[in-house]
């Protein structure tokens, strides 16, 4: 039997049909209110990530603005003069440490503190405290009644003599400089509150965890949610009107924008870097339907061309931070990262590497006789020469002063050799005339490579490429020099890895560098009347000795680093009374120190020592050949302060009567090879003559070498007024005291 269906009324149709129609809207706008949801949440988050940056970068600026406000207060006159004479520190501290232009109003006390981190008086109403920890100096904050406080100590340093006199401190209100700088656009200022109530001390990283805020409303934001809100509402009203019998357009003009929409939001999340044309799009029939679609493509516009520029930024921050701004080369940090990825790239992938390093000989004499001016247009026109031989297929670092370097990969060593020798041609060729540069420029050019049959490891590339320019530089050998592993026994051990960064730690750091004392006697009664101070680097219970030391330093041109460092140890020294009072030190200076300005600033912090020791200079012959004049004014000076000069190693290198008598020298120290003619009967006659015109010309002998007590008596009978060996003392870090050393006639020496 057939089933007849039962006709419906038109009320049921239209019942059944806007139900079923407010089932779809319903669904529909729960979608849509969905995706504005998630719309909004991105939003929020990435304002959420600005105000976070806003407050963080706020609190910086604050800190660095205090900060900078101290250091300017650490260069006062009256500071250096209370750390001078603190007599009358109290009265300073309550008439004048706040009142004058160096304070500003949200400094709320200011103390000063001697070398040991002493308050130089207490003060019963400061608010810094009576000790500072002077091994950390470091920024701090504290909290007290809710407030913040920056505590900032620096040192207070002579502006004559570079030396630390002691430190001051300050301790400022951190709120009003806070909300001052604040300029805020995701961040409510009016909500700004802190959780902690007091602390003693706080990192500003940790700090900015108990910082809490509420993000300022959004108009566009908050513009936007309602637009779509109403045209919800919008929809939600159409509903009622399906009685009218206008449900199909309804339908029509609603549903198809909100899904045109809701895809294309779908659409930017899917790509989110895709630029919206205004004009390509479909025009929406209702207006604030298609208002939406504006702002929205408007918004999504203006997001990327934000973020552009931010990449842009980035980009252009990023160079700067890679590139050396005078030659253009990259720079040491450019390099380090690269050679890390280099690094990488090889355990994985072992390939044919060459590491090329550039060093221009004697720069820093270029740069004495013609100036930094004329010393950085050499720079520029090398690093510019070395580009155009590569021609863009490698790249070319700036890692020191004058030293420049290459990483060559897939190249093998015989190419790589090639390379150089142009780049070699190429400087040796250039016209440096036109630069005011008379003299020729020369390249020394150390090469290393890999071997990636015998799993080599990459980093031995580094000292590998040292060694080889180190003899690169040595007479007797080419200005180009591909490492070999008769090269590496040739040093000596002078650059294994772990000679090569103890070596390197000590001098720029001071690290594990300590000061042995070989005494130099009265041949005569054989009294210790000074001492010579020897340097030593000790690293992993290790002594590292001279002849492993003094290559690399030459090598690296860190002359000038270990002859400060050497004289900040001996300093310390004489402070603990390790060298006995009443003798006295001599000190060995290099060849590049004897002629640097600032050598004379260096060694006048032993004038408080004057009384007490006897002081000599140390120069070795050969050190004095270059720059006469230079060096002739630098030992007057000295001299006129107090100093006696001693021409070490003489008969070792190019000594003659003429230029020692030309030369300011008290004192003359025979080397062992000289000292060693005594055994040699043919030859003895000649040290017998030396010593005796030199002796005749008023210059003191000292004699280096002796092994034995014959010896002594020999040179003794010679002139020689001192003697210095093994058989009076090896060199030691401690020192015996002595009963008496009492030598009027010794001073000189």
């Amino acid at each position: 039997m057939a089933i007849s269906l039962k006709p419906l009324s038109l009320s049921v149709f239209t019942t059944f049909f806007v139900m079923v129609f407010l089932i779809l809207l319903f669904g529909l706008g729960h979608l849509t209110y969905r995706e504005i949801d998630k719309l909004d949440s991105k939003f929020r988050a990435a304002n959420e990530l600005r105000a976070e940056s806003e407050i963080q970068s706020t609190l910086n600026e604050s800190i660095n603005l205090i900060e900078q406000q101290t250091v300017q207060l650490a260069v006062w006159e009256e500071l250096t003069q209370q750390l001078n004479n603190s007599t009358f520190y109290t009265y300073w501290y309550r008439h004048r440490s706040k009142s004058n232009s160096f304070v500003s109003d949200y400094t709320l006390d200011v103390a000063l503190y001697d070398l040991q981190g002493r308050v130089l008086a207490p003060i019963d109403t400061s608010l810094l405290p009576a000790q500072i920890n002077i091994d950390n100096t470091n920024r701090y904050l504290r909290v007290s009644q809710s407030e913040p406080l920056l505590v900032v100590i620096k040192p207070v340093i002579d502006a004559f003599t570079q030396r630390t006199l002691g430190y001051v401190a300050t301790i400022n209100r951190l709120l009003p400089v806070f909300n001052s700088l604040g300029n805020f656009n995701q961040v409510d200022p009016n909500s700004l509150s802190i959780d902690i109530i007091e602390t003693d001390r706080i990192e500003s990283q940790a700090f900015i965890e108990h910082i809490h805020y509420q993000l300022s409303s959004d108009p566009y934001t908050e513009a936007m949610k309602t637009v779509f809100e109403e045209s919800l509402l919008h929809l939600a009203n159409i509903a009622f009107i399906l009685t009218l019998l206008i449900f199909p357009l309804a339908a029509w003009l609603v549903n198809r924008p909100i899904l045109q929409i809701s895809q294309q939001i779908d659409q930017l999340k899917k790509n989110p870097q895709t630029l919206v044309s205004s004009h390509k799009k479909t025009p929406l029939l209702i207006k604030e339907l298609d208002k939406i679609q504006d702002s929205l493509n408007a918004y999504h516009n203006q997001l990327n061309q934000v973020n552009t520029t931010l990449d842009e930024k980035t980009r252009e921050l990023n160079d700067l931070t890679h590139h050396d701004p005078l030659t253009g080369a990259l720079n040491r940090t450019a390099f380090d990262n690269y050679w890390h990825e280099v690094s990488d790239v090889f355990q994985y992938s072992p390939n044919l590497i060459c590491l090329i390093l550039f060093d221009i000989n004697h720069f820093k004499a270029l740069n004495d006789t013609y100036g930094h001016q004329a010393g950085d247009k050499v720079l520029i026109a090398v690093s510019q020469t070395i580009k155009n031989i590569f021609h863009g297929r490698e790249q070319l670092f700036r890692i020191g002063g004058d030293e420049f370097a290459s990483v060559l990969i897939g190249v093998n060593p015989r190419k790589a050799m090639q390379i150089a020798k142009q780049c070699h041609l190429a400087i040796t060729s250039y016209p440096f005339k036109k630069l005011g540069i008379n003299e020729p420029v020369r390249m020394s050019i150390g090469v290393a490579h890999t071997k990636p049959d015998e799993n080599e490891n990459i980093n031995s590339l580094q000292w590998q490429a040292d060694i080889a320019i180190h003899f690169a530089k040595r007479p007797g050998y080419s200005s180009i020099v591909r490492f070999t592993p008769e090269l590496a026994e040739n040093a000596q051990g002078l650059f294994s890895n772990r000679t090569h960064s103890a070596v390197y730690e000590a001098i720029t750091r001071g690290t594990g560098l300590i000061m042995h004392y070989q005494p130099i006697v009265n041949l005569e009664d054989g009294k210790p009347q000074y001492y010579e101070a020897l340097v030593r680097i000790v690293h992993e219970g290790q002594l590292i000795m001279p002849s492993h030391i003094f290559p690399l330093v030459e090598a690296r041109s860190l002359e000038l680093d270990l002859d400060r460092q050497v004289i900040t140890k001996i300093l310390e020294d004489m402070q603990h009374q390790v060298i006995p009072i009443g003798t006295g030190v001599s000190i060995n200076i290099s060849a590049p120190a004897i002629v640097e300005s600032e050598l004379l600033k260096w060694l006048a912090e032993f004038k408080p020592y004057m009384d007490d020791y006897k002081l000599l200079i140390e120069v070795t012959e050969t050190a004095l050949i270059t720059q006469l004049q230079t060096a002739r004014n630098n030992l007057e000076s000295l001299r006129s302060m107090g100093f006696r000069v001693a021409l070490d190693d003489f008969g070792s290198g190019y000594s003659s009567l003429r230029y020692l008598g030309a030369m300011p020298v008290d004192v003359v120290k025979f080397d062992i090879t000289l000292t060693r003619l005594l055994d040699d009967e043919a030859n003895s006659p000649i040290l017998n003559y030396l010593a005796k015109m030199i002796t005749e010309s008023g210059h003191l002998l000292v004699a280096e070498g002796i092994e034995s007590e014959d010896n002594a008596e020999q040179l003794a009978k010679l002139g020689f007024r001192y003697g210095q060996g093994y058989y009076f003392g090896k060199p030691t870090i401690t020192i015996q005291s002595l009963k008496s050393t009492d030598d009027p006639l010794n001073y000189s020496a």
